[in-house]
């Protein structure tokens, strides 16, 4: 007891910590007084509202590879359907291209997973409500059905002996069917990565909402159709045969220019101004002038005879191609950067015609609480405004 008895008395004659009795270093003005202690009040206006996704350079290497993918597949699949004896080459090249991008993309997406494991696991269940859970399955099926009419295609052109066991497989494998359910898939595998970005949060993405998933099957189909056009133009296809996918590249271009046009338009312009800030900004501008409008004024200028027509050709299609790329970094970093800023995600929260917060705090300021009296009270006498 006498033990307990000292230890107590020595508690109440104990020094308080200068933090406490105001001696010393005082806290700094961000941190306020309490009874336990000291808490540090900070503010959430200005901070970010929704958490930017930390993709980095693979993921833009994966939209790009799998627009290509899914462009190159479906162009294959139109061109058997539709096309002539002069088509051979492209549903060949489709065929070849779009089986290389099958084989990168898993990569690619797994190495941004930065965990193998993360990609059998979504394998394990199908959520149709995810967009990241269907998009896995289409990567999948599609790279299977690549897979069996890549391989009636070697077969096709004699790399595989036809009456071999393997060559009798691989035509086996693949049917009319199969080709036109991967040309689907590629269709799907195009505008899944859209979809995906349209169901987030972040402001940018959202307010695009339905234009961006189109805007991405249009870019899948003009760098699939330029992926093809420098296939062929390297294999030495005659001159005369170059041009055979021209018309598609034009269309699906314009059809970008036409979305982009109408997603400037819908934007606020809280979140618009984000696609031309920083790099990305001008990585969406050389998507602009670079894959878009340069491919199409050279397609318009560009010789159709003559030795500078496969010179001519080769440079639209790189141009076309590292335009895709750009567009598709440019972006998802400035929807990375739109999510960092509070008011663009307030701008399209907020409802149309309704004044943003600072607007708001003016108008405030300019009203006075002013209660209107009237002249006389309820039994004659005059009444007077306390306020004048």
């Amino acid at each position: 007891m006498l033990r307990l008895f000292s230890s107590m008395m020595n508690l109440r004659t104990a020094p308080k910590p200068a933090n406490m009795t105001g001696e010393g270093e005082k806290p700094a003005n961000s941190k306020r007084k309490r009874k336990g202690g000291y808490t540090e009040f900070t503010s959430y206006y200005g901070r970010p509202v929704v958490k930017k996704p930390h993709w980095v350079a693979p993921i833009w290497a994966y939209f790009w590879v799998g627009g290509i993918t899914a462009g190159s597949s479906a162009i294959a699949v139109l061109a058997e359907l539709v096309g002539d004896e002069r088509d051979q080459s492209i549903i060949r090249a489709g065929r070849y291209i779009s089986m290389a991008g099958l084989l990168i993309s898993p990569v690619l997406l797994i190495v941004d997973l930065q965990r193998p494991e993360r990609f059998l696991h979504m394998l394990r269940v199908l959520k149709l409500r995810s967009p990241l859970s269907l998009g896995t399955y289409i990567l999948t099926s599609t790279a299977i059905l690549g897979g069996f009419n890549t391989a009636r295609q070697v077969v096709i052109d004699g790399l595989i002996p036809a009456n071999s066991l393997p060559g009798k497989l691989a035509l086996a494998s693949s049917s009319k069917f199969t080709r036109a359910l991967q040309g689907i898939d590629g269709l799907a595998l195009g505008g899944y990565t859209g979809v995906l970005l349209s169901a987030t949060a972040v402001p940018l993405w959202a307010d695009m909402d339905a234009l961006i998933s189109p805007l991405f099957i249009a870019s899948s189909f003009s760098t699939g159709a330029a992926a093809i056009s420098l296939a062929r133009a390297l294999a030495g296809t005659p001159l005369e045969e170059l041009h055979r996918l021209d018309r598609i590249e034009q269309t699906a271009i314009l059809t970008e220019l036409a979305l982009l046009g109408a997603a400037a338009v819908k934007l606020t312009p809280e979140v618009r101004k984000h696609l031309f800030q920083g790099l990305h900004g001008k990585g969406f501008m050389g998507a602009l002038g670079l894959g878009m409008l340069g491919p199409l004024l050279l397609q318009i200028i560009s010789p159709k005879q003559g030795a500078g027509v496969r010179p001519m050709n080769i440079l639209t299609a790189l141009m076309v191609l590292v335009g895709g790329f750009l567009l598709r970094y440019s972006l998802i970093e400035a929807g990375k950067a739109s999510a960092d800023d509070s008011g663009a995600y307030h701008s399209i929260t907020r409802g149309k015609g309704r004044a943003t917060g600072e607007e708001q705090a003016a108008q405030g300021r300019k009203q006075t609480t002013r209660i209107p009296y009237p002249e006389y009270g309820p039994v004659g006498l005059p009444m007077h405004d306390p306020l004048n």
